[in-house]
């Protein structure tokens, strides 16, 4: 029996810059057999998130989507599949705005996640490519010292 999740932002789309698809995409495992090692993220979705969880860790402010051109690369239904994911951007946008009222405005929520993921998107590919080695050691790395940065506050 499947269970169904309270989803608020079904139907938003979840854009990033253009100047960035072709980096999400070629990190993404979208197609074919994709090597883990050159590929680390299983969904766009997946280095989405992780951007703008590294933005909210180095403290970066959300990014203005207006003054780029974007491109859609997910629906926002995807969160039904991963109801934790609702529960972060909620309190990511709690967190962002200091209005716990913000629940209410999916569009609003989304738009600071979507803000918070485009100012860590470049930030999260240069810890891709870092180090010269492989991108998924590379970010294992990466992440690991944003932590340990992190606890050290």
């Amino acid at each position: 029996m499947s269970e169904r999740y309270f989803n608020p932002f079904q139907g938003i789309d979840v854009n990033i810059p253009v100047d960035f698809h072709e980096d999400v995409s070629r990190f993404s495992q979208r197609e074919g057999k994709p090597i883990i090692d050159h590929s680390p993220f299983p969904r766009m979705v997946d280095m989405w998130f992780l951007a703008m969880c590294v933005a909210a860790a180095e403290k970066l402010p959300p990014a203005d989507l207006t003054k780029c051109e974007t491109r859609k690369i997910i629906d926002g239904n995807i969160f039904s599949s991963d109801p934790w994911r609702v529960q972060m951007l909620m309190l990511v946008a709690i967190t962002q705005s200091g209005d716990i009222q913000i629940v209410s405005e999916p569009r609003k929520m989304m738009t600071i996640a979507n803000g918070l993921a485009i100012a860590g998107l470049p930030r999260l590919i240069e810890m891709i490519k870092s180090n010269g080695g492989e991108p998924i050691w590379n970010i294992s790395e990466a992440i690991e010292s944003l932590i340990k940065k992190s606890q050290a506050a």
